[in-house]
């Protein structure tokens, strides 16, 4: 298949439990070229798939007995919170966990696999990833984000570290690696560029500006720019930013342009319009099968 790379965001997540083997596999299986985990850590300071710093939104912690002592209140971001937080468990603690889907009432048929499997950790995804690349005879990707990194840091679980020892013990290091490192935070990805020549996206947030000199910066360190789909689609043009001139702006710079979240057909046929190089979606099969019709020849599209 030829054009953007199609990304299952937290893997297949509008058909399986987020951040699951199952959700990966399924994701790779219908023809995604990488995967998106989100990762933060243990309070052992091991990396596992996970997008909230809150257990009980996406698995059964909260069920469970054992666990009921940990649950508490805590301050993150300046907002009071309470729940049961990923720092607070080892990794032994986190293998008793089972997933589960977010939302369960739109999104069925996923939770019908709810309990089925746990938590997994970078190091099992990255095995994950070659035994399937070999399974599939071709190189699938990691998009790798890593969540909240100042929060880890404060925490004294810094989440660049343990990433480029698992990066670096795999000799996936090179910008030709098949694992590229994703980030809202700017200053992570500088001592991940640091420390490697691995593949850098910079995160930005639908309301964040995106003037020419900040697109400098960020190609100055990063490789790629991760925007919102706000930035491209009718919700930005309606504040003014006309798509294409985002997309020059990004392409002027230098960077690659990856578009996050995607559920909706229509959303993923304007993006291939504008060509960006990317596509970060919850329903990868979908996204597969637009990006293969448009790259069929003419003829084969009467036949």
């Amino acid at each position: 298949m030829t054009g953007p790379l199609v990304i299952g965001h937290r893997g297949a997540s509008g058909h399986r439990p987020e951040h699951t083997s199952l959700a990966y596999r399924l994701a790779w299986r219908a023809g995604a070229d990488s995967v998106e985990p989100d990762v933060v850590s243990t309070r052992d300071g091991v990396l596992v798939c996970r997008h909230d710093l809150d257990l009980a939104l996406t698995t059964d912690v909260a069920s469970r007995p054992e666990f009921a002592h940990k649950r508490r209140r805590t301050v993150l971001g300046g907002v009071a919170r309470e729940g049961w937080f990923v720092f607070d468990f080892d990794l032994d603690e986190i293998r008793q966990l089972r997933a589960r889907e977010r939302w369960p009432q739109r999104r069925r048929t996923s939770a019908r696999y709810d309990d089925q499997v746990g938590v997994l950790t970078l190091e099992e995804l990255l095995d994950l990833r070659e035994r399937d690349s070999a399974r599939a005879g071709r190189q699938l990707g990691v998009h790798v984000e890593l969540k909240h990194p100042e929060l880890f840091e404060e925490l004294g679980l810094p989440l660049h570290e343990p990433l480029l020892d698992l990066l670096g013990s795999r000799r996936l290091t090179s910008p030709l690696s098949p694992v590229s490192v994703m980030s809202f935070d700017g200053r992570v990805l500088e001592r991940v560029r640091r420390a490697s020549d691995v593949e850098l996206v910079r995160l930005v947030g639908a309301g964040e500006p995106l003037r020419r000199g900040r697109l400098q910066r960020i190609a100055a360190s990063a490789t790629a720019v991760g925007l919102h789909k706000g930035h491209l689609l009718a919700s930005g043009e309606r504040r003014g930013h006309r798509a294409d001139e985002v997309v020059s702006r990004v392409f002027g710079a230098g960077l690659e342009l990856l578009v996050w979240t995607l559920v909706s057909e229509v959303d993923v046929t304007r993006l291939l319009d504008l060509g960006v190089d990317g596509l970060l979606t919850d329903f990868p099969a979908q996204a597969v099968e637009l990006v293969a019709g448009r790259a069929r020849p003419a003829a084969a599209l009467t036949a």
